[in-house]
């Protein structure tokens, strides 16, 4: 992964893209999702009615692995993606190629992971709760406009960077 400068990451997160609703079966995917930069709500503990209404009223793509749902969505004219639930590499290859989307390293690290909120770049001082041996290894740190959540990249990312491999990978074959 190519490092990303603050406003690299801004002005990526700022781009139009897919915004998504993922259900309640698929946390996995929405927080890898919001992790590569998408717009990515996530409604666990919702019926599926609220699901639907609110796909349709925000005008998101629901990701949902219920088929009865998903029937239910193609009848009232949402858009939505019917994923297998064979794991996170292949729903996501899955996805990204039904809608002909791609990744892009700009946006990976502008959303936070729990909350789907925008990331933005903090000085080490503002850094609060991060142990202490990560403020003394990390000079880039991200807080989370909505949670508060603190982000660096480490060792976490790296296998992020590793997933997006072997997603490209995987998308290039079609």
């Amino acid at each position: 992964m190519k490092k990303n400068s603050s406003s690299a990451r801004s002005a990526a997160a700022k781009r139009p893209s897919a915004a998504f609703l993922a259900d309640a079966m698929l946390g996995s995917l929405a927080r890898k999702l919001r992790i590569f930069g998408f717009d990515t709500e996530y409604l666990a503990g919702t019926d599926d009615d609220k699901v639907l209404a609110r796909g349709i009223e925000q005008g998101r793509i629901i990701l949902t692995a219920d088929r009865e749902l998903y029937k239910r969505m193609v009848k009232r004219g949402a858009r939505g993606v019917l994923v297998e639930g064979a794991g996170d590499l292949e729903d996501m290859a899955h996805v990204l190629s039904k809608l002909g989307l791609g990744l892009d390293d700009a946006k990976m690290g502008s959303r936070c992971a729990a909350c789907n909120g925008l990331l933005e770049e903090v000085a080490r001082k503002d850094a609060r709760g991060v142990p202490a041996g990560v403020l003394e290894r990390r000079s880039q740190f991200f807080r989370c406009t909505v949670c508060g959540k603190v982000y660096w990249e480490g060792g976490h990312m790296e296998k992020m960077s590793a997933f997006a491999k072997q997603l490209r990978a995987r998308l290039a074959k079609g």
